[in-house]
């Protein structure tokens, strides 16, 4: 018996799941943080520990000698070249550890051509056409992570900032912002000292208010949204139109306003999610 062992990780947590050859599947087990950027041995340990639950229980299926084939999609594992390290840390003889966009391209279209646009904790878009990856974006919070939840959250920090100085209107969501932080200083505080999967903790406020019609948050997911289009055009091949699924948290929001626009490319619903992308993938190896 084989087991087929796949993981998502990144800044706002870790899920990990095996499916049996024989089509049984484990429970979805879920673990923190895994961000290899800001605490790589944390993210190691976290990681480590996730697999180790998955595998205890699909061992339990299948048979202590079952043959494993793992793949695990972890945010910044190929920029951070951290890769062979975590590889490394886990008992497995067959791992492959790749960046968390391969697995959402996988996720999303298996083995056919098309675009994502990764929208989470962070953001980076990406495109496959005869199973050639071409990517853009997927810097880090720093540096990008456009259109994140991340980022839309710093924005709306920004603003409500910018609002107190009196340099852009103040809005529902600024008095919101307000309303959590009390002071600037505690505002500055929490910038300095965040992971960006804190800063995303605070999006669905911002997403809140722009359903309810705050102008300021409307603007900032129009900039988003703005963001989303510019990239895909650059990723769309000359002579042809790919279709484009928009994944993550924040995927079904930009999606929503996309729609609302009349559309710029063929929206395709995600066959499946990264965690399925690296089952896809885990299974490939095995055959292969």
């Amino acid at each position: 018996m084989q087991i087929y062992l796949g993981l998502d990780g990144g800044g706002t947590g870790c899920r990990a799941r095996a499916r049996l050859a024989d089509g049984r599947m484990t429970a979805e087990h879920r673990g923190g943080s895994a961000n290899v950027h800001t605490d790589p041995d944390g993210a190691i340990a976290v990681i480590r520990d996730l697999v180790a639950q998955t595998l205890a229980e699909a061992r339990g299926l299948a048979g202590s000698d079952a043959d494993t084939f793992a793949v695990l999609g972890i945010a910044g594992a190929v920029e951070t070249g951290a890769g062979p390290r975590i590889a490394a840390a886990l008992d497995l003889p067959r791992v492959d550890v790749v960046g968390d966009v391969d697995l959402a391209l996988s996720g999303a279209f298996e083995g056919e051509d098309g675009i994502i646009a990764a929208l989470g904790t962070g953001s980076v878009f990406a495109r496959q056409i005869g199973g050639q990856m071409r990517r853009l974006g997927g810097y880090g919070f720093q540096l990008g992570d456009e259109a994140s939840g991340a980022w839309i959250a710093r924005e709306a920090m920004r603003r409500t900032l910018h609002a107190r100085d009196g340099l852009v209107p103040e809005g529902p969501v600024t008095a919101a912002f307000w309303a959590h932080f009390g002071d600037v200083g505690a505002m500055m505080i929490f910038a300095r000292d965040a992971r960006p999967a804190q800063f995303a903790a605070l999006a669905p406020k911002v997403l809140d208010h722009a359903t309810a019609g705050c102008p300021v948050a409307d603007g900032i997911l129009t900039d988003a949204t703005d963001w989303v289009i510019r990239a895909v055009d650059r990723l769309q091949p000359e002579g042809r139109v790919l279709p484009v699924a928009l994944m993550g948290g924040i995927g079904p929001v930009i999606a929503a306003r996309l729609a609302a626009r009349g559309g710029h490319w063929p929206q395709a619903t995600p066959r499946g999610s990264i965690l399925d992308g690296a089952l896809w993938r885990a299974e490939r190896m095995a055959r292969a």
